[in-house]
């Protein structure tokens, strides 16, 4: 009961794990015509796809809001936890971050220990994120402390890779980080965009060519199976908004490498899957 992990619905890690480390999350809002979703709660990625498809716009999305994360902190200080952490979407793609900072300054206000508030900003997104929270949770089931698992989030932070690679660019277009003329051209080349994160932010890398299985197998092979020396056996995250069936598949291919001590199957919620679209897979990972 000492410290209680928080995230955002952004994290993609799946239920079994928030059980496990006692992770508390707060959703996104999506928004569908008129209807005001809550991610992971109401709203699925394939509800988004078919919205999108349907209606040729992307439905918007809402940071988790300030209210939401008063009422979550103080709830857990007056529970009787000590310590809080949290960690979600990076500041650079959303307010939630902010909306977390402004609740802690409220309830500082209101004469809580500032010292109780672990704040991470993950200049991450989905599993990205998800390596941080494994990291704190690692850190406070070994004994350590809130302030030493902050700690320990901020030295691994640097060491993310976090890449997808998506199989169309229109829900890029859509979400008006790729042009008219790249869009255009991208389709009729069959192009298929690597999206790293960088400082936080979204950035195009590699851009493949041909059908998209080829194209996976390839930037499996540049991000994965040439770097293998470098990069942590610890965990590796296959992340997809694919199917159950081709998410497992890529995932075993991982495991076959003998390499990693845990690999991680997770699926893309609806707020990650209104950037990059069906069909998309990444392999993210901290390196040494």
């Amino acid at each position: 009961m000492s410290t209680r992990i928080f995230t955002d619905s952004t994290s993609d890690i799946s239920v079994a794990e928030k059980e496990l480390f006692h992770i508390e999350t707060l959703p996104l809002h999506v928004i569908l015509g008129d209807t005001d979703h809550l991610d992971g709660v109401d709203v699925t990625e394939d509800q988004l796809f078919a919205y999108a498809n349907e209606t040729k716009t992307l439905p918007k999305t809402a940071a988790v809001g300030l209210n939401d994360f008063i009422q979550a902190f103080r709830k857990a200080l007056d529970e009787g936890y000590d310590d809080l952490i949290y960690t979600g979407l990076s500041s650079k793609l959303s307010s939630t971050y902010n909306n977390a900072c402004l609740a802690r300054d409220t309830l500082v206000d209101e004469g809580y220990d500032a010292k109780r508030f672990h704040l991470v900003d993950s200049l991450q997104l989905s599993t990205g994120e998800g390596h941080l929270l494994h990291t704190a949770a690692e850190v406070l089931a070994s004994g350590g402390s809130a302030a030493e698992a902050e700690e320990a989030m901020l030295a691994v932070r640097p060491r993310i890779v976090t890449s997808f690679v998506a199989d169309t660019l229109t829900y890029l277009h859509m979400g008006g980080r790729c042009s008219s003329i790249a869009y255009l051209a991208g389709s009729m080349l069959k192009l298929h965009p690597q999206i790293n994160m960088i400082d936080g932010a979204m950035s195009a890398g590699e851009k493949y060519r041909g059908k998209m299985n080829q194209c996976v197998e390839t930037y499996f092979r540049n991000i994965v199976l040439n770097r293998l020396d470098q990069i942590d056996k610890k965990r590796i995250f296959v992340t997809t908004t694919m199917n159950e069936e081709d998410t497992h598949a890529w995932a075993e291919k991982v495991r076959a490498l003998n390499y990693f001590d845990e690999v991680l199957e997770e699926h893309a919620g609806a707020t990650i899957s209104s950037h990059c679209g069906p069909n998309t897979i990444g392999f993210l990972y901290i390196t040494k």
